[in-house]
């Protein structure tokens, strides 16, 4: 009898591997328009930067010393 409300680790891993699958798909959505879908468009591209270490805004200037240099 489980206790917990988790899934046993087998399942879990089997849940994870049968959604990585259905990502091959090619007709499926991809996971950029699933968020956009969710959050709205704006939002989903703040988001995406963010995760991917890009940033919309220009890079900082470089500072005077090493201008200098």
């Amino acid at each position: 009898m489980k206790m917990s409300g988790r899934l046993p680790q087998k399942q879990s891993g089997l849940d994870l591997l049968a959604v990585h699958m259905a990502g091959l798909d090619p007709e499926a959505h991809r996971a950029r328009e699933r968020l956009e879908d969710a959050i709205g468009p704006d939002l989903a591209t703040l988001l995406v930067a963010a995760l991917g270490g890009r940033s919309n805004r220009a890079p900082l200037a470089r500072p005077l010393a090493a201008a200098a240099a």
